[in-house]
């Protein structure tokens, strides 16, 4: 080019510079847990290509107690932050979580998205902090700061690859701030490394938070889902109880139940769920299934229930074969301690004794050994709904010494009264729904007849049918030893008021004597008002802060010989029959529980605008037309009210659990939002 401004040669022309001492930046991390607090004298490193070039020094260093740290003289460079894993996972493990959750919808199976993804901006109360104060806000988990994969005991199987959830970069990597975001504090919340365990308490006294929670373990023992899909024991337990980004969820054909949960520390996580299914098995036998699992304090056994959703064959046989047998039950044994027989007099469901006995049969190890070896002191806890309900309780005589809390749904009668009173030590609490049919049997019958044992295998169907005739004529043979339900009961009822009156006096309506008095005909009518209360006749009434002192003294006038009248024992209060199969279902069982549980939770909640509750129009029901109602059914529902209000005592020991509290209010805001 001629043109001496602008031109192109091979030769190097410049013209020096003067220039000053380069501008050099800073930037600032403060890291904290979820309620704020600082994770302080941590150690750290920071990296850029600087360092990496051999520049300057890698910077490194320990939070102050302010979970600051500071960084000067920084070049515009890309800055990464690490930290070592072990001090980082030793402090995040002991940290909590915040009560309430983003709870990010979960992707269905054709959705591309990641399972986890960012926090919901604007959710966190430190987020709020950081930007009204000016700075950077950052949500992180572990993963997205250690430098490798902490050592957990117990540990992390090796050939696993850790839970996605807490590490989300496989890499560790480090957490990155690009040169444009420096000479800025960027405050890092670091999500607690913890673990979501299910809140229960092994206690005698009767708890809603058991009644809620292993309500929900009963419903997800009827998953056969493959071990990896949603809704599988296998998945809720090694998925869902690692994913703090939601509460767990057991799936119910479509419907989703929350569980109440607690955060515990990571190494308190429940291990590998195992799941015994007979008809599945090497060699195929029956249909019994349940599951097992624990962590560092519980250890928890589930049983499956009749499957109404596929009948089966051996189900229907174990429910009809009444046939009461001797109960020859091995208790679990430590392997190298010989077992004797329990000794239980009386007998037991044939049917339900067979179903059971096939699972040590074609599980010896895994069931007989490996679950008792598991147990080392952790408390015990047995479940089951229906059918499960039933095998739960053998289960739990054979494990005895062991102390198990049983909570069992709809359970049929399993034992005769001589044999359940060899287990009076056994805490049980068994929930009936209202006219709920299963429950009611075997008949409160003596069914052992000598057709049983005249003709062999015929004879159970010829005894079953001759029972079943003698159980029409006479609802009760007193003689012998008849079926009976053990446990405490937790009864869902619902109650009725009537009012009566007498029909017409007048003289020419003459008694059926002949003796000349006027006929007098009682008319009485249901009243439209008919609540499903809560009953727990076990609850100590007088226990209760809530109480006034006129409800102290109406419950001390309920003596023994009433409750027992309202509450016989060995019985249910309320007959079953076929018009009550509805109440069956464990969705109903749960959907009465999870109203009861938020009540508590809330007794004072009510949705804007709503309507008076149910209750509160049976009071009013009750005080309009307590004159005409009949006195015995009066008092009865004045008693059942207020033992309907004492429930909310049964979440005395959820409160007072650490944690506990915040438990509670984590379902609330769930359930209320999802209706």
């Amino acid at each position: 080019m001629k043109d001496r401004q602008h031109q192109t040669d091979i030769f190097c022309t410049y013209k020096p510079v003067a220039i000053g001492p380069q501008k050099t930046h800073w930037v600032e991390f403060q890291l904290v847990d979820e309620l704020g607090e600082p994770l302080a004298n941590l150690p750290w490193r920071a990296t850029n290509q600087a360092v990496r070039e051999g520049c300057v020094a890698e910077y490194s260093g320990s939070t102050d107690a302010q979970g600051v740290i500071r960084l000067e003289d920084l070049h515009p460079l890309d800055v990464t932050l690490l930290m070592p894993a072990a001090p980082l996972a030793e402090v995040l493990q002991q940290r909590r979580l915040r009560a309430v959750r983003p709870e990010p919808e979960r992707p269905s199976a054709s959705d591309s998205k990641p399972l986890y993804g960012k926090q919901r901006p604007g959710f966190s109360p430190v987020e709020k902090q950081a930007i009204e104060q000016g700075h950077a806000y950052h949500y992180l988990r572990i993963g997205q700061l250690c430098d490798e994969l902490p050592a957990f005991n117990p540990p992390w199987p090796e050939l696993d690859p850790p839970p996605a959830y807490h590490f989300p970069d496989a890499e560790f990597s480090g957490f990155t701030v690009q040169y444009e975001a420096l000479n800025c504090r960027h405050v890092l919340e670091v999500c607690p490394l913890r673990a979501w365990s299910l809140v229960l308490h092994h206690q005698p006294e009767y708890s809603l938070a058991n009644a809620y929670n292993l309500g929900l373990m009963s419903i997800l023992s009827y998953s056969n889902r493959a071990e990896t899909l949603y809704g599988s024991p296998q998945e809720f337990f090694a998925q869902q109880c690692l994913d703090l980004s939601r509460t767990p969820k057991v799936w119910d054909g479509g419907k989703n139940w929350p569980c109440l949960v607690t955060d515990v520390p990571f190494d308190d996580r429940y291990q590998r769920c195992e799941v015994f299914n007979t008809a599945t098995a090497d060699v195929p036998e029956g249909d019994t299934q349940l599951f097992y699992v624990r962590n560092s304090t519980q250890m928890m056994v589930a049983w499956r229930g009749t499957d109404f959703d596929r009948i089966s064959v051996p189900d229907l046989r174990t429910d009809l074969t009444f046939r009461p047998v001797k109960p020859e039950l091995t208790p679990a044994c430590a392997p190298s301690v010989p077992c004797a027989d329990l000794a239980l007099d009386g007998r037991m469901h044939l049917g339900f004794s067979e179903a059971y006995r096939v699972v040590p049969r074609l599980f010896p190890f895994r069931f007989k050994e490996d679950l008792p070896s598991r147990l080392e002191g952790r408390k015990l806890y047995v479940c089951g709904h229906s059918l499960g309900g039933a095998l739960g309780l053998i289960h739990s005589a054979t494990l005895k010494d062991q102390n198990p809390l049983l909570y069992t749904y709809g359970m049929p009668r399993t034992f005769t009264l001589n044999a359940i009173r060899g287990l009076n030590e056994l805490w049980h609490y068994r929930h009936v729904n209202d006219t709920d049919t299963i429950p009611s049997v075997p008949p409160e019958a003596d069914l052992d007849n000598q057709l049983y044992n005249l003709y062999g295998p015929l004879g159970t169907t010829l005894g079953f049918t001759w029972s079943m005739g003698q159980t029409l004529m006479n609802n009760l043979i007193k003689s012998g030893d008849p079926y009976g339900h053990h446990g405490e009961i937790a009864m869902l009822y619902r109650v009725e008021q009537h009012t009566q009156k007498r029909g017409s006096s007048y003289p020419a309506y003459r008694s059926k004597d002949g003796l000349g008095a006027p006929y007098y005909n009682t008319i009485k009518t249901r009243l439209p008002e008919r609540p499903n209360l809560y009953l727990v006749p076990s609850l100590d009434m007088t226990a209760s802060e809530n109480s006034e002192q006129s409800q102290l003294q109406f419950m001390k006038s309920m003596n023994a010989e009433m409750r027992e009248q309202y509450f016989p024992p060995y019985k249910n209060p309320k007959p079953g029959g076929l018009l009550g199969i509805g109440n069956h279902m464990m969705g109903e069982y749960m959907a009465h529980i999870t109203r009861r549980l938020l009540t508590a939770i809330k007794p004072n909640w009510k949705p804007l605008l709503a309507a008076p509750s149910e209750f509160e129009r049976f009071k009013k029901q009750m005080e309009e037309h307590g004159s005409t109602s009949p006195k015995d059914e009066h008092k009865r529902n004045r008693w059942f009210l207020l033992m309907h209000e004492e429930v909310d005592a049964a979440l005395k020991e959820t409160r007072q659990l650490d944690g506990g509290v915040e438990a509670l209010e984590r379902l609330d805001s769930i359930a209320r939002v999802r209706g």
